[in-house]
Order: C-alpha cells, then structure tokens, then sequence
C-alpha cells in the first residue's frame, strides 16, 4: 500500500523516527511538525499502525469476553485479521473523512498530513502492548474471559490486573490529548478545533443510522 506524502521532495535526513516514541508525550505538536517537515518513513508508519491497531483489537476482544465464545486460537486469528483490516480503513478511510471535515473547518492540512497524524499518534496505543505481553503471561485467558479463576483465586494477580487496568486507562486518556494535538497541527488549527474535526462526522453518522432507523420502522 502506497503510503508516500507530500514530504517526499524534501531533501533526504538522517532517521531519527524512534526519538517521538518518547517526545510526543509531552511535546505532540512540536513533534507532529518534525514528523510533516521530514521524509515519510512508510516502515514506521505501517509499525505504528499494525501495533497500534493490534492493541486495539485485543482490548476489543478482552471487553467483548471473546474467548467465551471461541477458543483462544481463533479468538488471535481473528485479531489479527481485524488488525490488518482495520489498519487500512483507519489509515485511509477515516484519515479521509477527518482531512475533508477539517478542510470544511478551515484546515491546511493536506491528506498524507492528517494521515502521519493518525499514525503517529497511535504511538501511545503502541507502547501498551508493554502492558499486553506481561498480562497474557499473568493471566492468560482470564484476559478475554467472564470467568476469571486465576485472577478470583489469588489477591496478588487481582492487584496487578487492577494496576495494569489503570495504568492503560491513563495512558488512553492522554492519547487522546496527543490526538487531537497532533491532528491540529497536520491541520494548522487548535486542538478544539481538531476536536470539532472528530465529533462531526460521529455526530452525522449517529444521524444518518437514526434516520434509517426511522425509514425502516
């Protein structure tokens, strides 16, 4: 899949991609600049993409309890087909809506921007796979699972659960924030803005299935 952005005619840099892994935490949009002002590196990008859309997915199937109703085996097939699917219309798809609803709102930013934005900022989805790896070890399927046994039979499992639970619920929070930041700066507009960006097409899709819904009542 074809990933080159407009950033392809700037003269080539050294490749200094892994430092946002860390910068982006605490400086999104001065690292979303550096990131539009170099190359594209398309192996970062598709990294970011299928980490972070695998994290997704199995926070999918842990919420959903999807191992009740398959085996374990197929539960991860699963996943990671969702992952490669769900990559691509996040990448292209969504990065599509999100790159014309913030044109409509008086945005700069040109279609491969809003989709480094995308990418990048999967950065903190991406790392709570550090969370993920030691959790399957711990609890196994108690992960996507009703009943949990290893977890009901030991106080100490249960403290790291909870531990592991919060710590992914703050990282989540401030991705957004590193979103949002991140996508006002492809767009060259504030964070509300960037916010608005998101909220209206939810809002036009909540619509459109309302009126369907009605149509065929």
């Amino acid at each position: 899949m074809e990933m080159q952005t407009n950033q392809a005619t700037v003269p080539q840099q050294p490749d200094n991609h892994w430092k946002y892994w860390l910068q982006i935490w605490t400086q999104p949009r001065k690292t979303m600049r550096e990131i539009l002002d170099q190359p594209t590196n398309e192996s970062h990008v598709l990294l970011l993409l299928l980490l972070g859309g695998f994290v997704y997915a199995l926070n999918q199937a842990s919420m959903r309890n999807a191992a009740d109703d398959t085996s374990l085996v197929l539960m991860f097939v699963t996943i990671i087909i969702a992952t490669l699917i769900g990559a691509a219309i996040y990448y292209y798809i969504i990065g599509g809506i999100l790159y014309w609803v913030g044109t409509l709102l008086g945005g700069a930013g040109e279609y491969g921007d809003v989709r480094l934005a995308i990418a990048y900022s999967y950065i903190p989805a991406a790392v709570t796979i550090l969370l993920w790896i030691p959790s399957i070890i711990l609890f196994g399927s108690d992960n996507f699972t009703t009943e949990t046994p290893k977890l009901d039979s030991s106080a100490g499992l249960s403290l790291i659960y909870l531990i592991f639970a919060v710590i992914e619920l703050a990282i989540g929070i401030w991705g957004i924030f590193i979103f949002l930041k991140c996508l006002g700066e492809a767009h060259q507009f504030s964070a509300w803005l960037a916010l608005l960006t998101v909220v209206l097409p939810i809002i036009g899709f909540v619509v459109l299935i309302a009126v369907l819904f009605m149509v065929i009542l």
